[in-house]
């Protein structure tokens, strides 16, 4: 992983009784006993709020991949300026997401048709101008949602299992709906553990809280485009 005994102690400088970064002290360890070693400096409260958001693995995945290190500042920069689609998969369960579940060639179709007709659903929300490579983007992150909802929802790991949850979306406007206002919860948490790990200064914090203010829109209009299909 780049530079990630840097990146971990610039991390651990603010709870660091000197508080300065000690890069020597991450630099012979794994990335897993870099985690564990952080993850003491914070303490038990803390990292109980960071776990609300992202799993031990996502917190090596996004420092490794959606941060880099600004040398003359010795801080951490999150260079993009929304949360992409890759962010989002980095953001659930880490590089392997939500791939942890067999999910059949059904569930897949279905998960795509439910991210389409909610980019179709929500697409007011966004410039008329977005190209397609951008609106691509936007429903692999609608679909990513769709297979981590369904991950956390079905009561085991077998193939199929999630299908009937996937079906119940498209039949009922209260599953969708309970479905959307899951995300904004989703944001909330992911906000909070975002700003232990990097900050209140930092655009990955703030790009959560822009996440969570445009999931809260995004559950409103949903819920109107909803309402105005059954009136048809």
């Amino acid at each position: 992983m780049r530079n990630l005994a840097a990146k971990f102690a610039i991390l651990s400088a603010p709870w660091e009784a000197e508080g300065r970064a000690d890069t020597q002290a991450y630099l012979d360890l794994s990335p897993s006993e870099m985690l564990s070693r952080y993850q003491a400096l914070l303490g038990p409260e803390n990292w109980g709020v960071v776990l609300f958001g992202f799993s031990d693995q996502a917190v090596l995945d996004i420092l490794d991949e959606e941060f880099e290190i600004d040398m003359e500042r010795n801080i951490l920069l999150f260079r993009k300026t929304y949360l992409d689609g890759r962010s989002i998969r980095l953001a659930g369960a880490g590089r392997a997401s939500s791939e942890n579940y067999p999910f059949t060639e059904t569930e897949l179709k279905l998960v795509d048709n439910l991210a389409r007709w909610l980019l179709e659903a929500t697409r007011s929300l966004y410039r008329g101008d977005l190209s397609e490579a951008r609106l691509q983007d936007i429903q692999e992150e609608y679909a990513e949602n769709f297979r981590v909802y369904a991950c956390k929802a079905v009561s085991s790991f077998d193939a199929g299992e999630a299908e009937s949850l996937l079906r119940s979306l498209f039949a009922s406007a209260k599953a969708m709906t309970a479905f959307c206002h899951s995300l904004t919860v989703d944001a909330l948490f992911k906000g909070d553990a975002a700003r232990i790990l990097f900050s209140e200064q930092s655009g990955y914090y703030q790009a959560w809280l822009r996440k969570q203010v445009f999931r809260h829109m995004m559950s409103k209009t949903v819920e109107t485009y909803i309402s105005a299909c059954l009136m048809d």
